[in-house]
C-alpha cells in the first residue's frame, strides 16, 4: 500500500496538476473512452480555472510520499448548481477528480480523503457526478458507497449524480 499525502494544492503545483488532466485525456484517447477527450475538457477547465480554485482553497492534490509531482487532484466545492435539492445542506461536491494513469488506488484515496475532510468539516454528504453512459465508472462509484441521485443534461453531457451520506460523530459523546 502506497503512503499518500493529501492536502490543499499550492500555487507552485498548478501546472503539474493541469498536466495530469492532459495525461488523462491522452489516456482516454488511447483506450477508446469517450469522455473528457471529446468535450473540450481542457478548454472548459483551463489552467486559469485551477489557479482560481487554488486561490479559493478548493483544489487539493495527492502525492506519493517522497514524490515531488502530484499523482492526483480534485476540486472540492461547498455548493453546486447541479444539486438544487441540496442547497443549504452541508455537503462537499467533488469535481475534476483526476489521477495519473497507472497509479492504482489513487482515486480511492482521494475519495476517502474528501470524505474524511467532509466529516471533519461537519458535512452531511459528499456528492459527485459522472458520465451516465460510463458503466465502469458508475460501478466504481457505487462500490465506494455513492448512491444514484438522478441524472441531468448540460449541453452534450448527460451526467449521473451520486451521493454518499456521511455519519458524523455524536457531539454529546466525549472520547
Amino acid at each position: 500500500m502506497k503512503d499518500y499525502i493529501f492536502g490543499l494544492a499550492e500555487k507552485k503545483d498548478i501546472e503539474d496538476i493541469f498536466a495530469l488532466y492532459a495525461q488523462r485525456v491522452r489516456w482516454m484517447d488511447a483506450h477508446g473512452i469517450r469522455q473528457w477527450n471529446v468535450c473540450g475538457y481542457l478548454e472548459l477547465y483551463p489552467l486559469s480555472y485551477y489557479r482560481e480554485q487554488c486561490e479559493h482553497e478548493n483544489l487539493y492534490s495527492l502525492r506519493c510520499a517522497g514524490d515531488a509531482l502530484p499523482v492526483g487532484a480534485v476540486v472540492l466545492r461547498r455548493s453546486d448548481e447541479r444539486w438544487p435539492d441540496k442547497a443549504g445542506v452541508p455537503a462537499y461536491y467533488i469535481h475534476n477528480l483526476v489521477t495519473r494513469p497507472g497509479i492504482k488506488g489513487a482515486g480511492a484515496r482521494i475519495l476517502a480523503e474528501a470524505e474524511r475532510l467532509a466529516v471533519e468539516h461537519g458535512k452531511r454528504f459528499v456528492c459527485l457526478d459522472c458520465a451516465a453512459d460510463n458503466a465502469a465508472l458508475n460501478e466504481y462509484y457505487a462500490s465506494k458507497g455513492y448512491a444514484e441521485a438522478g441524472e441531468f443534461v448540460e449541453g452534450s453531457y448527460c451526467g449521473r449524480r451520486r451521493e454518499k451520506r456521511l455519519s458524523l460523530p455524536d457531539p454529546t459523546i466525549s472520547l
